[in-house]
């Protein structure tokens, strides 16, 4: 490496070439910032950004109170092209056990977004509002924020609250048709950060999606804030769609 490169950037190369070499394995916790600081002949500024150039390439990630740890190199993959294919049976195939966890259950007047999305009648905006924690086997990975129309909250929210949505969801009649998604990006809030257990500012995919039945009638819609470091969307391409 150059002679004039920064001390940080040669230190995280070198822990970088550690990791992908598996010297320190997925789920490991590295030395502390005073050991790598001896280690490396340096001070423990110049440690906190070797880390941080570390933490921006997804190859680390550092607790609060507890210390920095090597990411998972295998991430949970979801399809892009199957957006109906339920997220419970996505792990399954990879053998995964998903479970959930409801933290939030409730019948809310609609935001308007949400209202817009469910094409709700203007004399009944009533939905409910459910916030759960996905989990594989005790790691969270996500966190689904889902609102139905009151009719299915009325019927099913025992079982929603302990099953996953779309699964749930099928196994009543209510079998999506067609679904709308879209993926973006967004930090972990301090609030998401404690939820999920990730520090505040780590990369999250945005999965937002509206399902609708098969007249067309859009029923049940939301979000699913993923952990980036443990999971990653996928598509197959065909030749005759590419160009």
């Amino acid at each position: 490496m150059p002679s004039n490169t920064p001390k940080h950037v040669e230190i995280s190369e070198k822990l970088r070439s550690e990791i992908e070499a598996g010297l320190h394995e997925a789920g490991e916790k590295l030395p502390s910032e005073f050991d790598l600081g001896e280690r490396f002949g340096v001070s423990r500024t110049t440690i906190r950004r070797a880390i941080a150039d570390l933490t921006k390439q997804g190859l680390v990630t550092t607790y609060q109170g507890k210390g920095c740890f090597v990411a998972h190199h295998e991430k949970i993959s979801f399809s892009l092209a199957s957006p109906l294919i339920y997220f419970d049976a996505e792990l399954r195939r990879q053998n995964l056990d998903g479970q959930i966890k409801s933290i939030r259950f409730e019948c809310i007047e609609a935001p308007k977004d949400i209202a817009k999305r469910l094409q709700l009648s203007e004399d009944n905006h009533r939905v409910y509002w459910q916030e759960k924690v996905i989990y594989v086997g005790e790691e969270s990975i996500a966190l689904d924020i889902t609102y139905y129309r009151q009719p299915i909250g009325d019927l099913l929210g025992d079982q929603l609250q302990t099953g996953f949505t779309y699964h749930t969801l099928a196994r009543n009649g209510f079998k999506p048709h067609s679904a709308e998604v879209r993926v973006e990006c967004a930090l972990a809030t301090f609030q998401l950060g404690k939820c999920l257990g990730v520090p505040l500012g780590l990369p999250l995919f945005v999965y937002n999606y509206v399902a609708t039945d098969e007249r067309g009638m859009p029923f049940v819609c939301g979000k699913t804030l993923t952990r980036s470091d443990r999971t990653c969307f996928s598509v197959n391409i065909a030749e005759g769609n590419m160009g």
